[in-house]
Order: structure tokens, then C-alpha cells, then sequence
């Protein structure tokens, strides 16, 4: 295959991947906007939201390794497809729900149904892609949902007040079917003249064997420290308290709220793009990741130590926050350089654990938070969101410690090599 036709294709399955991506961002977030409509039609507590939020996080974590074993055997094509029809039925379930039981088992049916897509992403990417480009490549499949993160701001919360946040989510699970058809149409999971892995799969006891490989990689937990801090703090904010931080304390209603969480979801638009190609122009991933967690960790300092800030600071400083976590790809690719090809779905769905289980647990231990502070007049008093905000720059800061001990992985080193060929 000419170069240009590889990269072409290449283009077009990014593309494919990233309708199921964009619903991915929408499924994740979508809460953020919303939350007051659940509460006041389901009756929920803070910690009721805050555990229907993260369940989708929870679910999505707890798939990830059988999710890498089947992609490491199998490969994205064949695998990926399937697991997404899980996704539909979810928002289906959630659409159709009478009560916080039916809510609670959408959330998880969406949670497994697109916990494949990014790692499947990524996947494809560390076959087709330089190693050098991965991070770019990651940002950009990000960036682009992205779309999904804006779909769950103001449109949602135009949708909701206007025919109800139930179509939404039917329309969601139609567009999700429409990527599951296209990734089995079109993506491939290994260039041409590029023997795929899955030519010979492992049995099922090689397939455990690597996961204990995986897990004896020696700079995984603390990488994948420094990932709980990344995107799982960000939608702490974006996903679930930002809408109800500026309702209660600033006093906006849901389109005024979704427009600031809209331009959060630019920032972090923006972030995607721009950090692929600035570690590769710096040819660093640790100190990109240092310094961004630095700017969220005072960007979080500043809103637990400010009773009621200015509701411009607040925005900007939700706008900062959003942008310095796209770190999380820079994470992503300092994960998929300890690992060789073989290996690669069950080390990035290891990563993934961290990325995606840490909104659960976040998200979840906010919402004690939350609730530990009494609501007066159905508003959260100033200082559970403080205490959410200080709680969450101590996250960033204890992570940040223990990542500064690691050595780099420059991109310009590429991805590690498999003992099993040397």
C-alpha cells in the first residue's frame, strides 16, 4: 500500500473510532448538566448522584482487563462491536427509567458498553502509528470526543428543558450502533504487510500469564498513580459538581451553567491538541506532566481557600483546570512505552483502570463529602464545595510527589522492546 492510502485509511478508522468515542465523552460528563434534573424527578441525595455518577466509572474499570485480553487475542474489529451493543441497551435502560434502580443499571450497561473504545483506540494506534506519535494521535481522538464532552454542556441542557434529557439519551444510543457498525466495516487492527498478533492468539492461561507480566512492570503503580490524578480530578468538575457549584453558590441555572462547562470542554479540547505535539517538541513527559499538575493543583488550592470567588476567577480557573488535565494522554503514552506490542491491550487497559475507575472513586467519595454538609433550601452550603475542591488538590499533590521519583520517558525513545524476541 502507497503511503498516502495507508494514511488515509489510517485517517478514516480514526475517524470511525471516534463516533463511539464521541459518545464515550457524552456518556461520561453528561450527569454534569443534569444533575439537578435527577435529583428534583428521583429524589436523590448527593450521595445517591454522586454513586449513580461514578457507577459508570466503576463498570468501566472493572472491564477493562477482560476487555485487553480479548483485544490482545482477537483483536479491535471483532471485539470492540460487540462489546458497544452493551452501551445502546444502557441508554435505553436509562431513558426509559422509573426510578434510581433502573438509573443505576443504564449507567453501568453504558460503563461496560464503551469501556473498550479509547483502549481499542490506542491499540490501533501503537501498531499503525510511529511511537513518537502516539501521544499526537491519542490527543487527537480525545479532542475529537471532545464533541462528545460539548453534546453533554449546553445542548444537553437544551434538550432537557426543552422536550426532556430522556431523548437525549435515545438519540445517544442510536449514534453509538451507527460506530458499532463502522468499526466492524472498516478498521483494521494492523497495517498492511504487518502481521497482526491475533494471527496467533493466545490460549486462555497465556492470556492471564500476561497480565502478571503487566503487573510486574516496576514504574506501572505509580504511573498509574499520577493518571487517577489527571482526567478522573477533572470530572469530579466537569461530570458531576461544576453544574451544581455554580447553581448553588453563584446562583446560575442550567444553561448559564452549561455554557461555562461548554467552554471547560473547549479548554480541554484545546489541551488535547496541544499536548501531543508539545512533548514531542520538548521530548519530555514527565516535567509536561509536573508542571500541568502543578497549575490544577493551585488552581484547585484557590477555590478551597476562596470563600466565594468572583464568579469570572471561578470560570477561569474551571477553564485552566480543564485544559492542564489533558495531561492524561501525556500519561497515556509514558504507560504504553513500558510495554511491547504483545502486551500492549493488557498494559493500556491497566492504565485505563486508573483513568476510568478513578472518576468512580472520586466521584463517589465527593459525594460523601457533599453530604456531610447539610443542604439548606435544596443548595449545598459554600463549604462542601471547598471541602470537594481542597480535597481534590490533595490528590493532585500526593500523586505529583510520587511521579517526581520516576525517571522520564522521552517519546523520543519510543516504546520498550519484548524481551520475549530479544
Amino acid at each position: 500500500m502507497k503511503p498516502d492510502s495507508r494514511q488515509s485509511q489510517f485517517a478514516i478508522m480514526v475517524a470511525v473510532i471516534g463516533v463511539a468515542y464521541v459518545m464515550s465523552q457524552f456518556f461520561r460528563t453528561s450527569n454534569g448538566v443534569i444533575a439537578k434534573e435527577l435529583s428534583w424527578e428521583f429524589g436523590l441525595s448527593a450521595e445517591a448522584l454522586g454513586g449513580l455518577t461514578g457507577v459508570f466509572f466503576l463498570s468501566f474499570a472493572a472491564a477493562q482487563i477482560p476487555i485487553g485480553m480479548l483485544f490482545d487475542r482477537f483483536g479491535v474489529r471483532r471485539t470492540l462491536p460487540v462489546i458497544l451493543t452493551f452501551a445502546i441497551a444502557g441508554t435505553v435502560t436509562y431513558g426509559l427509567a422509573n426510578g434510581f434502580a433502573e438509573l443505576l443499571a443504564g449507567r453501568l450497561l453504558m460503563g461496560v458498553g464503551v469501556a473498550g473504545v479509547l483502549v481499542g483506540a490506542l491499540f490501533v494506534f501503537g501498531r499503525w502509528a510511529p511511537a513518537e506519535r502516539f501521544a499526537n494521535w491519542m490527543g487527537r481522538m480525545i479532542a475529537l470526543g471532545g464533541i462528545g464532552v460539548l453534546l453533554a454542556t449546553t445542548p444537553l441542557g437544551l434538550i432537557a428543558e426543552s422536550i426532556g434529557w430522556r431523548y437525549a439519551f435515545f438519540g445517544a444510543g442510536a449514534l453509538t450502533a451507527l460506530g458499532a457498525l463502522l468499526i466492524y466495516l472498516l478498521v483494521r487492527d494492523s497495517p498492511p504487510g504487518r502481521e497482526p498478533d491475533t494471527a496467533r492468539p493466545e490460549g486462555f492461561r497465556e492470556s492471564v500469564t500476561g497480565v502478571f507480566e503487566v503487573l510486574k512492570t516496576p514504574c506501572l503503580p505509580t504511573v498509574m498513580g499520577m493518571a487517577f490524578a489527571s482526567y478522573p480530578v477533572l470530572t469530579a468538575i466537569l461530570g458531576l459538581w461544576g453544574g451544581p457549584y455554580l447553581a448553588d453558590v453563584h446562583g446560575l441555572d442550567t444553561i448559564a451553567s452549561g455554557n461555562i462547562l461548554l467552554f471547560m470542554a473547549l479548554a480541554l479540547i484545546a489541551g488535547n491538541i496541544a499536548f501531543g505535539p508539545l512533548e514531542v517538541r520538548l521530548d519530555t513527559r514527565k516535567w509536561l506532566v509536573v508542571g500541568s499538575a502543578a497549575l490544577v493543583l493551585v488552581s484547585f488550592l484557590l477555590l478551597a481557600l476562596i470563600p466565594r470567588p468572583p464568579l469570572a476567577l471561578a470560570a477561569a480557573l474551571f477553564v485552566l483546570i480543564s485544559f492542564c488535565s489533558a495531561y492524561n494522554i501525556v500519561i497515556a503514552g509514558h504507560g504504553r512505552a513500558l510495554f511491547p506490542d504483545r502486551l500492549a491491550g493488557r498494559g493500556i487497559a491497566m492504565l485505563s483502570i486508573a483513568l476510568m475507575g478513578g472518576p468512580a472513586v472520586l466521584q463517589s467519595v465527593t459525594g460523601l463529602i457533599m453530604g456531610a454538609f447539610p443542604a439548606a433550601g435544596g443548595a449545598a452550603p459554600v463549604d462542601a464545595y471547598r471541602a470537594v475542591f481542597g480535597f481534590l488538590a490533595a490528590v493532585v499533590l500526593t500523586a505529583m510527589l510520587a511521579y517526581l521519583r520516576l525517571p522520564d520517558a522521552r517519546p523520543s525513545a519510543g516504546f520498550a522492546a519484548d524481551p520475549a524476541l530479544s
